[in-house]
C-alpha cells in the first residue's frame, strides 16, 4: 500500500497488500544482496497473486499482540538455485507450521521472518495470508546470517526447537535438539535430501518472550526502503535518502577491476566459498577497496585498512541503474556505489560480534565500531 500524501517513507506500517510486494522485495535486496532476479517473476507473482485473492495481511508491533499469542517464525533455508530448480508448490510454509502446530497441540496466532532480508522476508507474509493470521513486525536478525542459532531470540535464551522442514515434493522432518548448534546441523544434513531447499519454521514462543527477544519494526523497514529503491532517482540523491532511513554512509565509488570466485576453501562452519572483488576508487582518495564476499559482503578493506565488516550490512549499488546489484550478476568493469548500514545495536555486544563478526569469516582483525 502506499503512504498517505505526506507521510513519505518514514513509519510503522499497518498492513502488506499486493500493492506492497515490489517495495518488499526491493526492500529485502538491500539488506541481503545473496537474492538475485531468477525467482524474482515466480516468487512475486505467487505473493501478489494470494495477497490479490485474500486480502492485506495485517502487519502487527510484537507489543500489540496478546502476550500469551503462539507464535513462529520461518524463512527459506537451502540454496537459491534448487529453490529456481525446484520452484515451491505454495503449501510449504504453512504445512511447516502446521507440523509444529500437530507435535505441540497448539494454535499459532502469528507468524514472523526469521530474517527480514532475501527471500525470508517474503514467505512469511504468504503462510500469513494462507493460515490467516497476522504478521509481526519483527525479526530475528535484521538482516540475514548463515546460522540459525545467529538470532536475537538465540541470544535471549530462546530455543529454535522444535522446527520443522517442509520440502517441495511433500516430504518434511521435526527436529528436537539439545542446542541450536546441533539443530543447524541436523538442518543442513537434511535439506538436500529435501530438495536442496526447505521451508523453514522455527523459534515458537509467545509473544511476550518474543518483546524482549526480537528486533521491532524491520519488516516495516523493508518496505519503506523498497519504496525509495523503486523512485530511480540519480545515485547520489538515492544514497541521501537511503541515509536519512537507513544511517547508511557510502565508503567510495568504484569500478570493478578484478573478480576472485570460490578462490580459498570455505571455513566448515560457515556454507558459503569465500570470494573477493576488487574495485578502483574514482573519486576521493582513490584508494583500492577489497570486498570479501560468502553469502553476502562480510567485510571491506581501504588499502589494506578494514572499514567495515558483519554484522554492517554492505550493499553495492550499481551505479548506472540506480539499484542494488545481485552478487551473481557482477562483472569486471561494473561502477558500483560501496555502502555500509549499521546493523542492530545487540550485533556489536562482544558476545554477538565473537559470533557474527568479521572473526567468524576468518578475518581476525577488530571490528572498525570496536577500535
Amino acid at each position: 500500500m502506499s503512504p498517505p500524501a505526506g507521510q513519505g517513507y518514514v513509519g510503522a506500517i499497518a498492513s502488506i497488500g499486493a500493492d506492497d510486494v515490489a517495495a518488499l522485495y526491493e526492500g529485502a535486496r538491500f539488506y541481503s544482496q545473496a537474492v538475485g532476479d531468477a525467482d524474482k517473476a515466480s516468487l512475486t507473482a505467487w505473493l501478489t497473486g494470494l495477497l490479490d485473492r485474500n486480502g492485506p495481511v495485517t502487519l502487527r508491533r510484537v507489543e500489540s499482540v496478546a502476550r500469551d499469542t503462539r507464535c513462529i517464525s520461518l524463512c527459506v533455508l537451502g540454496s537459491g538455485s534448487a529453490l529456481a530448480d525446484l520452484p515451491p508448490a505454495g503449501d510449504e510454509f504453512a504445512l511447516a507450521v502446521q507440523r509444529i502446530e500437530q507435535f505441540q497441540q497448539v494454535a499459532f496466532g502469528a507468524v514472523y521472518p526469521l530474517a527480514a532480508a532475501t527471500l525470508s522476508a517474503l514467505v512469511p507474509v504468504a503462510a500469513a495470508s494462507q493460515l490467516g493470521v497476522p504478521l509481526l513486525d519483527a525479526d530475528g536478525m535484521g538482516r540475514t546470517f548463515a546460522l540459525i542459532q545467529h538470532t536475537a531470540m538465540h541470544l535471549a535464551g530462546v530455543p529454535p526447537t522444535p522446527l520443522a522442514a517442509q520440502g517441495p515434493t511433500g516430504e518434511g522432518v521435526l527436529i528436537e535438539a539439545p542446542g541450536a548448534g546441533r539443530a543447524d546441523r541436523l538442518l543442513r544434513a537434511t535439506v538436500d535430501a529435501l530438495g536442496g531447499w526447505a521451508a523453514l519454521a522455527s523459534y515458537p514462543a509467545s509473544a511476550g518472550v518474543l518483546r524482549r527477544a526480537t528486533l521491532p519494526g524491520t519488516v516495516s523497514r523493508l518496505i519503506n526502503v523498497g519504496r525509495l529503491l523503486l523512485a530511480r532517482s540519480d545515485p547520489d540523491r538515492l544514497v541521501g535518502r537511503l541515509a536519512a532511513l537507513t544511517a547508511c554512509r557510502r565508503i567510495g565509488r568504484g569500478r570493478i577491476a578484478e573478480l576472485e570466485h570460490l578462490s580459498r576453501p570455505t571455513d566448515l562452519t560457515i556454507p558459503a566459498h569465500p570470494s573477493s572483488l576488487v574495485l578502483d576508487e574514482l573519486t576521493g582518495q582513490r584508494r583500492q577497496l577489497r570486498i570479501e564476499l560468502r553469502s553476502e559482503v562480510v567485510a571491506v578493506l581501504a588499502d589494506g585498512a578494514l572499514v567495515a565488516a558483519a554484522p554492517d550490512v554492505v550493499c553495492l549499488v550499481d551505479v548506472s541503474r540506480g539499484e542494488p546489484a545481485s552478487l551473481d550478476s557482477l562483472a569486471p568493469g561494473d561502477l558500483l556505489d560501496v555502502l555500509v548500514t549499521p546493523a542492530e545495536a545487540l550485533w556489536y555486544a562482544p558476545q554477538a560480534l565473537a559470533m557474527v563478526g568479521p572473526g567468524s569469516h576468518g578475518i581476525h582483525l577488530d571490528h572498525p565500531r570496536r577500535r
